[in-house]
């Protein structure tokens, strides 16, 4: 069910017995060919069917679509709130989710840029107040949900990863929303450096902090030229699965007792 589309009284019936999806997107450069809306348009595709087939268990509401992209401002277009006002963004969000009824809020991230962020609210959130105590607040980024989902072997792909306008975003957006696709923009990125610590192919073993105009001077990672929309059909069902595998559990985690119950 759509959080929007209900009346206040409505809602109120209904908001304690669902979990409250919450989509987080951005508005920022995708390189020369994906629009800036690539990412909030991702989230909401993914978001969209978790409706779709949960529509009785969950209230989706609509997507953030203002993110915290202050790396990606040296590019034209990109809209963006500081990482602190990004968390005060995320903090009073919840606390009118949890204000309404909401007992079990999940943060469906689509922006790699919201992490840190909403992972940094979401901590202090929790620690400011007892009301809480009783209230499952939980973020996940899609692509980390489903990690094991999309791996290149599975989809056909000629990139290890999803990276940043590539070929992986550059296919779902091809399937989801194929006409704001100019795909003979694409442009190759090809990464900074290689290094099993960190950046592209690598495990992330370390986080190092960039502006992203130093590491791809067309705005775009990977091989978007590679992409294809049955791609990224594969691609958004396989997330797709996860992110509902997930919330089909979350829906079961016990309410956890304060020490003073």
């Amino acid at each position: 069910m759509k959080y929007g589309d209900l009346t206040s009284p409505d809602l109120g019936r209904t908001v304690g017995e669902r979990v409250v999806v919450a989509p987080l997107g951005s508005v920022e450069q995708h390189g020369r060919h994906l629009p800036l809306l690539t990412d909030t348009l991702l989230v909401k595709g993914v978001a969209d069917q978790v409706e779709a087939r949960l529509s009785d268990r969950v209230l989706v509401t609509p997507v953030l679509w203002l993110g915290a992209s202050d790396h990606h401002l040296d590019f034209p277009g990109t809209l963006s709130l500081s990482n602190s006002l990004y968390g005060q963004v995320i903090k009073s969000l919840v606390r009118c989710l949890v204000h309404a009824g909401a007992t079990r809020i999940f943060l469906l991230n689509g922006h790699g840029g919201n992490i840190v962020p909403v992972d940094h609210a979401l901590t202090e959130l929790s620690n400011e107040s007892d009301q809480y105590d009783r209230t499952w607040i939980v973020s996940g980024t899609y692509w980390v949900l489903a990690d094991d989902a999309m791996s290149a072997d599975q989809h056909g792909m000629a990139s290890p990863q999803l990276t940043h306008a590539c070929e992986y975003e550059t296919s779902m957006m091809l399937h989801l929303h194929g006409p704001l696709v100019h795909q003979d923009r694409a442009v190759e990125g090809r990464p900074p450096l290689k290094s099993k610590y960190w950046g592209e192919g690598s495990k992330g073993l370390v986080s190092a902090y960039k502006r992203f105009a130093r590491q791809t001077a067309s705005g775009s990672m990977g091989l978007p030229s590679a992409a294809t929309a049955a791609k990224g059909a594969s691609l958004v069902g396989a997330i797709s699965d996860k992110v509902v595998a997930f919330i089909e559990e979350f829906r079961t985690w016990p309410t956890l007792k304060s020490p003073n119950d």
